[in-house]
Formats: structure tokens, sequence, C-alpha cells
């Protein structure tokens, strides 16, 4: 009897500490959310989830989950898929949609440019690129530094040079 409390014990803890990971972790839904509000802001048809992008994601997170700040700045897919990167201090994937999303401040539209030096407004056009219509990110507990890195891929690619995001009608 006290043989089996024990394994009733181990199990509940087991499940119990694997709550806060699970709950951590932001649905499909949670990521398109916060990138098809941003879409709908500048008149972009909604993005779609798509599971072979968001598996690619995850073996990029899960291949980087040791060196997480280094990550941010690697390209794996430059010439396949979008992709925006961040390594965010909480355990909240879409925090970092949500700081792509304000850098739409640094965004001037009339020069297609990002200003005051904010290369990182091309995160935000990445988000409402018109001609990307498929998404797939992935997130996982870095290593290194604690925090999360999140991936978000998106199909056909941004950011193309000369081009701009969407068209203001």
């Amino acid at each position: 009897m006290k043989r089996l409390l024990k394994i009733w014990i181990v199990m509940i803890i087991s499940f119990v500490s694997v709550i806060p990971f699970l709950l951590a972790q932001n649905s499909p839904k949670d990521y398109l959310k916060i990138h098809n509000d941003a879409r709908a802001e500048v008149g972009v048809k909604p993005l779609k989830w798509d599971s072979k992008l968001a598996l690619d994601a995850r073996k990029f997170v899960k291949k980087h989950a040791a060196d997480c700040v280094k990550a941010i700045s690697t390209r794996a897919f430059k010439d396949t898929y979008g992709q925006n990167s961040a390594y965010i201090t909480t355990s909240e994937g879409v925090t970092a949609m949500a700081m792509w999303v304000k850098l739409k401040k640094y965004y001037d539209y009339k020069s297609n440019s990002c200003i005051d030096g904010q290369e990182g407004c091309r995160t935000y056009t990445q988000v409402v690129w018109s001609e990307s219509t498929f998404l797939g990110c992935a997130e996982v507990k870095c290593r290194d530094y604690g925090g999360t890195l999140v991936t978000c891929l998106y199909d056909p690619v941004g950011n193309i040079p000369n081009q701009r995001p969407y068209l203001v009608h």
C-alpha cells in the first residue's frame, strides 16, 4: 500500500511540474490572433496556420535551445521562408509577437524604410507582409540564459527589397 501511495505521489508531482510548461506554450490560435489583428489594421488578409512551417520552426528552436540569444540573428530559412525570431525573458511566445507589432511605429510607409535606425521594424513588416499567407511558430525554453526562444516562419517569404509590405488604398 505504501509503495502504491509513493507511485501515485511521484505521478502527481510529475504531472503538476509539467502543467506550467504546458500552460506557457501558446497555441496556433494565439499566434494567429496577434498576427491577424495587426494585418487587419492595414487591410491585409489573415494568415493561415501551416503545420509544416510550425514543425520547421520547432526544429529550429530545439536546435538552438542552448544558444538562444545567438539564434535570433540566425536566418536559417532566408531563401525559403520569412523568419522572425526573438529571445524573451517570459515564457509567453506571444510576447515576442507583440514586440514585433509594436515596431510598427518605426516603419515609414511613404519611404518604405525603418526610421531612427530601427532596422528591427522589418520584423513588423514581415508580420503584415501581404504576400505571406501561411504561418508556423514554435517556442522553446532556453538553457543558456533562461527565457524563451520564439520563431515564426512565413510563406511565401516577405521583406523583399524595393517592395512594400502592403498597399494603402
